[in-house]
């Protein structure tokens, strides 16, 4: 009886614990994705560029493809700047508390604008 218990116990405290890290890795993702869109949108309106589109890319399919890390995200970057439409590249930081400080396992932010 008291090892039914105890297994009834362990399996509901690692259920909670399960359903809490799936919470905060979810609210984590949503905060770092809205940190790196605000970000990329604050650098091509600080360049006098509209943006029109990014997406985040495999790191391959980047210019950062010897130059990255797995804590880094890489985005292809679409804007338009004086009517004509042009393709930068942002290696992000995955850090919701600060992307612009990396740390041990990140590469610093960078941008490639194509020319």
């Amino acid at each position: 009886m008291i090892k039914n218990k105890r297994l009834k116990l362990l399996i509901i405290l690692g259920v909670i614990f399960v359903i809490v890290f799936s919470i905060l890795f979810g609210v984590s993702s949503i905060v770092l994705n809205s940190k790196h869109s605000e970000e990329i949108e604050n650098k091509i309106t600080s360049i006098g560029g509209i943006l029109v589109d990014y997406q985040k890319v495999n790191v391959q399919e980047s210019p950062f493809a010897s130059d990255s890390r797995g804590a880094n995200t890489i985005y292809r970057v679409t804007y338009s700047k004086d009517g004509i439409q042009k393709i930068t590249w942002y290696r992000a930081i995955n850090n919701p508390l600060d992307i612009h400080h990396p740390s041990s396992k990140t590469l610093g932010e960078e941008w490639i604008f194509e020319k």
